[in-house]
């Protein structure tokens, strides 16, 4: 086996991890989309609203980046900067859970946005 079929066994391996690193993310978005909170929505604020909305499109960002990594990649990570700071002005203080979000939000679109740039300068696929 040569170094570059190895090479590209590796970088489909980071694909394979970021796709499944993804989906607990899609499966909360997914959970969240199908069957909402109990709490209704005329009570809440509008700001409050957006903020879900762009933390499920965020989540949704990483199943585009199944099909197209780049785009899905940024996708994401620039709608989960656009979150945070949404949250930070409705509650004005850092999102409780800005740990998990960057763990099964961020970290996979980084690891598709590092697939892309390699599969860009090697042609893998």
């Amino acid at each position: 086996m040569s170094s570059e079929e190895n090479q590209v066994k590796r970088f489909m391996i980071l694909r394979w991890v970021a796709r499944i690193w993804s989906l607990p993310a899609v499966f909360i978005a997914v959970n969240e989309l199908l069957f909402p909170d109990g709490y209704s929505i005329i009570e809440e604020s509008w700001l409050a609203v957006a903020t879900v909305v762009l933390m499920i499109l965020s989540s949704i960002g990483l199943l585009v980046a199944w099909w197209n990594e780049r785009v899905g990649g940024w996708v994401s990570i620039s709608l989960l900067v656009v979150f945070f700071i949404t949250y930070w002005f409705d509650a004005a203080e850092v999102f409780p859970g800005w740990s998990v979000m960057l763990i099964f939000v961020a970290l996979p679109a980084i690891l598709f946005l590092v697939f892309d740039y390699f599969n860009q300068r090697y042609y893998l696929v």
